[in-house]
């Protein structure tokens, strides 16, 4: 693997390296297109938060993720991505690769290859996930980029069996969580264990109205998050659930109802 410079300061293993090998240059080229992927706000945040992370100091490091943080949870995927690797490596902020998981899949539901690419490495390692290694091989084939065209050809395309199908724990949004009132997506997240045979999964997400409920989104998926448009018609609450859905004998898991709702104002 070519040597390549970094923003890594901490002592990695062989996978971590992989993840963050060229950093700084995935940073530089956000920036570029951070203008027309998210509202002005978020961008404008997002490049100060950027400014501050290049100048390399560990004060700088924690003031860039606090920024970063918050263009993320705005919807900005470039932020999203920077939060993960951040939270993956331990840079400006405490290291927690099962957060750092979640936000690459929220980015990676918005098409950031190089946060599919990570993801699928986490899944094929256990680390911040459970061990899977056909979500792995769902997420590198999601990214598409020559290092996860090259993992898809070493690993293994099952791995080690579980004896039953479990069903997928939701992770993002928490139950009950509240969404800005402007938002018009929502990144749902979920991790899944390896099943006895490959699964899809099966996504609905509702809205809850007087009569009932009403179809949002439903469909099948082979990875482990999605991005759903929100209709600015409809603010109030909405239930979402993943079945586990095996590929072989059509046998399936539901995860239980989780709920979500648009803030009044």
């Amino acid at each position: 693997m070519p040597k390549l410079k970094t923003v890594v300061s901490r002592s990695l293993g062989a996978n971590a390296l992989r993840r963050f090998s060229a950093v700084a240059t995935l940073l530089l080229a956000f920036a570029q297109s951070a203008t027309s992927a998210g509202a002005e706000d978020s961008s404008a945040l997002f490049r100060e938060a950027l400014r501050q992370d290049l100048k390399g100091g560990p004060a700088d490091a924690r003031l860039a993720f606090d920024m970063y943080r918050r263009a993320a949870e705005a919807g900005l995927p470039e932020a999203q991505f920077n939060v993960a690797i951040m939270l993956d490596s331990g840079r400006g902020v405490s290291p927690d690769v099962a957060q750092a998981a979640t936000w690459y899949a929220r980015a990676a539901s918005h098409g950031i290859r190089r946060a599919a690419y990570n993801l699928g490495q986490l899944y094929e390692a256990g680390q911040g996930v459970p061990q899977n290694v056909d979500l792995a091989r769902a997420w590198f084939k999601a990214s598409d980029l020559p290092a996860a065209r090259a993992r898809l050809t070493a690993i293994r395309s099952g791995g080690a069996k579980a004896a039953t199908l479990s069903a997928p724990v939701l992770v993002a949004p928490a139950d009950g969580e509240l969404i800005g009132s402007g938002a018009n997506n929502v990144e749902l997240v979920w991790t899944a264990r390896q099943g006895p045979e490959g699964v899809r999964f099966f996504v609905e997400l509702r809205a809850l109205v007087p009569s009932g409920s009403r179809e949002i989104y439903s469909g099948f998926v082979d990875v482990s998050s999605l991005n759903v448009a929100l209709s600015s018609s409809f603010k109030g609450a909405f239930a979402w659930r993943v079945f586990a859905v095996a590929q072989g004998s059509g046998r399936y898991a539901a995860s239980n109802w989780s709920y979500l709702s648009t803030s009044a104002n």
